[in-house]
């Protein structure tokens, strides 16, 4: 069970394409966990989106969060970071005392990867793991001789 003063991870999801406009989360393809690229090593062919939602409790409103969305291999050793910064959820006027916010974001993701198997993507918040997915990734058949 998560901390209810505590930011926590609402979701982390891998999709085709994805949005976040208005409090509202619009995904394409969204909730797989096999990617197949044309070669390795390499990036997949078109890039793909990866989804999260952060819950963010009333009393760490108002000030700046650092956060990172980052893909590791099976070791985990970091592959690339998709994302990365800060960011601040506001209280809006109204809002009853007490009362978490989500904080949504979609990055677009075309890493390289160097081997088949499997990689996570994972979110942190000021630091500390908040969740992850993984995903499978294999190269594409060449053709037959």
């Amino acid at each position: 069970m998560s901390d209810p003063d505590g930011i926590s991870l609402d979701y982390l999801l891998v999709a085709d394409g994805a949005d976040a406009v208005g409090g509202k989360l619009y995904l394409l393809g969204g909730g797989w966990d096999r990617l197949m690229v044309p070669q390795l090593p390499g990036p997949p062919a078109v890039p793909f989106a990866v989804a999260l939602g952060i819950n963010v409790p009333w009393n760490l409103t108002n000030r700046k969060i650092g956060f990172s969305v980052d893909v590791l291999d099976a070791d985990g050793g970091e592959v690339g970071q998709l994302a990365g910064g800060e960011f601040e959820v506001a209280r809006p006027p109204g809002l009853r005392a007490g009362t978490s916010q989500r904080f949504q974001i979609t990055v677009p993701a075309q890493p390289q990867f160097n081997a088949e198997g499997r990689f996570v993507i994972q979110c942190s918040v000021d630091g500390e793991v908040l969740g992850h997915t993984a995903i499978e990734v294999t190269a594409a058949q060449s053709g037959g001789a």
